[in-house]
């Protein structure tokens, strides 16, 4: 513009000339020049008032974008007008509205997530005025207050929320109004719930606050259960102080930091003792490793299950168990905590029990009976050695095989395979008990044995069946022994009926051996029939032995002993046992062998038993050789008495015994032979007993057996033997004998043969008749002097009751028994019983006579 101004032609470049000179192009130039200088005029006004509403645009244009007015100064008018500001500001202006678009939509969606935020806070969030009005609240106030309400805004903040209709004169909101400052309530309470409430000002740039806003937190659920934590501890103390189990806790050093009631009663230390003691002083000081082991759980290097001994405050020790923590702050150990049980009686038990456990383990090792025990399916879980004997499987290869594989059973007659009853037991689902006799069972060997069994459930507390047990028993002695106790019954039998024939015997014999000596002392010596007679007397002598020995082995009863030589009676017994046999036999006895104490009945049965014994061995034939000696016996035989003794040694040449039947051949109803009883050694230990003597056995098998018998010795004076009948004649003597006996010729005999002695005989039948005789006769002139009494009166009074009637009556009564039972322990042991003698049917005139000097005149 300025380029141009310049082209005009200046309006004083022709200054000083006059306007007549002036020529008329020059009048036209003027009109133009004056016209333009008019229209420069208008153009420059314009131009002014242009530039003035460009300012006014642009200060407009930086007032909507914030920014002062612009100076002069800040912008010519040439650089305004040749810059194009208006453009630039628009365009600046057109950025500033993309940018305040964008800030628009950020501050919307600030502001949507603001409204989420305050929507979605975890507190009420409540804005009220200066009228206590609501302007705005959240989701979770109206969760809080209106959930059963419609609530608008501009409502009284006093009756939507605290349900009053008219506002509090002390509210405490309302004095934020005036002090500006944050308001904070805890545990305020609202239609039974609690809240904390923090009421914050509003404040303006003038300093008033026209609003509130209120944080309503509701706490309830947190005040409850701080309730509930507080009633919890305080049961917690309760359960802790009233627990029967014993609890403490220790601080590292020992010492007791508390403890509850049981631990102070049971240790018998009252709450003031606690601070002075540790726990060191209640560990027992004999349980060095329970100290160690506390040491440890103190110190923090272990923890958990403790088995120790305590020591109360009066020195009693109690077990107890329990478990023990320890308890750490930031790494660092603070204490233990303990509970304790008294486990003393426990203990006891569990002692009793395993002394019961290790008792029933022993009773089930050393039962003589087999004993299984299965599950319920019949598996075996248990063996004693017994029945690992008897079945030949060990409890190891037992163990979980069925008891069918194990126990096989046979039925003893049809040889059938018998169903296993545990089997039966199981199927049958039913608490019973089977039991059987007569059953087989093969081993695993395939040696059979008889057995009895029998089968039961195991229960359980529910009476549900857990497994089964078997009992079983080896019969198979047993059903032997029962067969040889129906033989020995015979035997016995037969022997009781032997023992009456000897008694009758006895009685027959007595009266024809009376009367054959009778006859005998009538005869001249030279006279035949003398001769007759004395043969006879030697028979009646054999009869007589015959049926002592009759009624020796028979019964085999108390010895009646008497001083005795064993040489004869050694040789009469072996030679008596040969008779008839291939054995040859040799004797080494010894004439000055020491007299014995014996009854030679029951002597000579051991003698004869011995070499019967050794005949049996020999069966091709042997020797044996019988040998004796004197000895004495000191501390080397306890079973025998110290003193003198004859040893008798008989051995032979047979088979032996087998080393492992030693100690049972003397056993009753024991013997290897076929035919054998099995009682004749055990009878002849019988006797050895009875004589207080002993009888030992050595065997080499193969080789021979050696048989020794010791007798004990005596000074007494030797007794012939019955056999011996040259006698020298009887000593007379004179009295009044009375003679009961139930036998009328007995009684006639015996009155005879004491008549020819010089005696008078009384003949009873029985003890009462003989009683009534004796006591007639006591009190006359005339009393008895001796009684003479046979022990056994079929259907009357015997012996045994009359001697103590007549005791009753006359303490000074001078009794003799007399029996055919020579075997009867009152004949053995007739002084216990009262009587002063004794009289063995049947007996001779000097035999008679012997016994009543004896009685009568002590001779």
């Amino acid at each position: 513009m300025n380029s141009e101004r310049d082209k005009k032609p200046s309006i004083n470049s022709r200054a000083g000339k006059p306007s007549s000179e002036l020529s008329p192009d020059y009048l036209s130039l003027k009109d133009t020049i004056e016209q333009l200088a008019r229209e420069n005029i208008e153009l420059s006004s314009k131009y002014s008032a242009a530039i003035q509403y460009l300012r006014n645009k642009i200060d407009q244009l930086l007032t909507v974008m914030g920014t002062t007015p612009l100076k002069p100064e800040e912008l010519d008018n040439t650089t305004l007008i040749e810059t194009d500001p208006i453009g630039i500001i628009s365009n600046s202006f057109v950025q500033i509205l993309k940018h305040l678009h964008k800030t628009n939509e950020k501050l919307k969606n600030a502001n949507q997530e603001i409204t989420a935020i305050f929507d979605s806070a975890g507190a009420g969030i409540l804005v009220i005025n200066k009228e206590m009005k609501i302007l705005a609240f959240n989701t979770k106030l109206g969760e809080y207050f209106f959930k059963d309400k419609t609530i608008f805004l501009g409502q009284p903040c006093y009756e939507t929320i605290c349900n009053f209709q008219n506002p509090l004169a002390e509210c405490p909101f309302r004095k934020v109004f005036q002090s500006g400052k944050t308001l904070r309530l805890t545990g305020w309470v609202i239609n039974n719930r609690y809240y904390d409430i923090v009421c914050a000002p509003i404040n303006h740039n003038n300093g008033e606050v026209p609003s509130l806003i209120l944080l309503y937190l509701d706490i309830t659920e947190h005040i409850r259960m701080e309730q509930a934590l507080r009633q919890s501890e305080e049961k917690y103390r309760d359960l802790f102080e009233n627990a029967n189990d014993m609890i403490q806790s220790i601080a590292p050093d020992g010492s007791i930091q508390y403890v509850n009631r049981a631990w102070r009663e049971v240790l018998e230390y009252a709450q003031e003792d606690i601070p002075n003691i540790s726990v060191f002083d209640v560990i027992h000081p004999d349980c060095s490793e329970c100290g160690q082991a506390f040491k440890s759980v103190v110190f923090g290097e272990k923890s958990g299950r403790v088995e120790t001994i305590f020591i109360t405050k009066s020195g009693r020790t109690i077990n107890v168990e329990g478990n023990i923590g320890t308890v750490f702050s930031e790494g660092k150990l603070v204490g233990t905590r303990g509970i304790f049980r008294d486990i003393t009686e426990r203990k006891k038990a569990e002692e009793l029990l395993s002394s019961e456990k290790e008792r029933l383990a022993v009773t089930l090792r050393s039962i003589g009976d087999g004993v299984i025990a299965t599950d319920t399916d019949g598996n075996v879980v248990l063996m004693n050695k017994i029945s690992e004997a008897l079945t030949g499987w060990s409890q190891e290869q037992a163990n979980g095989r069925p008891i069918t594989e194990v126990l096989h059973l046979i039925e003893e007659t049809s040889r059938t395979i018998k169903e296993n009853p545990v089997s039966t037991l199981l199927k049958s689902r039913q608490t019973i008990t089977l039991s059987a006799h007569n059953t087989l069972l093969a081993a695993r060997d395939e040696t059979e044995r008889l057995i009895s069994y029998s089968v039961s459930p195991i229960i359980d507390r529910q009476s549900n069946i857990i497994g089964t047990v078997l009992v079983f028993q080896d019969v198979t002695e047993k059903r032997n022994t029962e067969e040889k106790l129906l033989k020995a019954e015979k035997i016995e039998s037969v022997g009781v009926l032997a023992g009456g024939l000897a008694h009758d015997f006895n009685n027959l014999l007595s009266a024809i051996m009376g009367n054959v000596e009778l006859a005998t002392m009538e005869l001249d010596p030279n006279d035949k029939a003398h001769e007759s007679l004395s043969r006879a007397e030697k028979a009646i002598a054999m009869a007589t032995e015959l049926a002592y020995q009759l009624l020796t082995f028979s019964k085999g009863g108390a010895p009646i002993k008497k001083a005795a030589s064993i040489i004869e009676l050694t040789r009469d017994s072996a030679d008596f046992a040969l008779r008839g046999s291939n054995i040859r036999c040799s004797f080494d006895l010894p004439d000055d062998l020491w007299k014995v104490e014996i009854d030679p009945g029951q002597i000579s049965q051991v003698i004869n038993n011995i070499v019967l014994n050794a005949v049996h061995a020999m069966p091709e034939g042997g020797q044996i050789h019988i040998s004796a000696g004197n000895i004495v016996i000191g501390y080397d035989h306890p079973e025998l008495k110290q003193g003198r003794y004859v040893k008798v040694t008989i051995k032979d040449t047979g088979s032996g015994i087998p080393k492992e039947y030693l100690q049972r051949i003397f056993e009753p109803y024991f013997t290897t032979k076929h035919t054998g009883s099995g009682l004749g050694l055990a009878s002849t230990y019988s006797i050895m007993k009875r004589h207080d003597g002993l009888i030992e056995v050595a065997s080499d098998f193969g080789k021979g057996t050696t048989f020794s018998v010791y007798l004990p010795a005596c000074l007494g004076k030797i007794e012939l033997n019955p056999l011996d009948v040259e006698k020298p004649s009887p000593e007379k003597g004179r009295g009044k004998i009375l003679l009961m006996d139930d036998d009328e010729m007995i009684r006639l005999t015996a009155g005879e043969m004491l008549k020819q002695i010089g005696y008078k005989g009384v003949g009873a039948a029985e003890g009462n008749e003989a009683i009534e005789k004796y006591k007639t006769a006591k009190n006359s002139d005339e009393p008895f002097d001796a009684v003479i009494l046979d022990l056994t009166i079929p259907g009357g009074m015997g012996g045994k009751e009359t001697i103590r009637n007549l005791l009753e009556f006359d303490a000074g009564v001078k009794a003799i028994v007399s029996s055919g039972y020579s075997d009867d322990a009152i004949m053995a042991n007739y002084r216990q019983y009262g009587f002063s003698g004794v009289l063995t049917k049947p007996y001779r005139v000097k035999d008679l006579s012997s016994v009543l000097r004896k009685v009568i005149f002590h001779k």
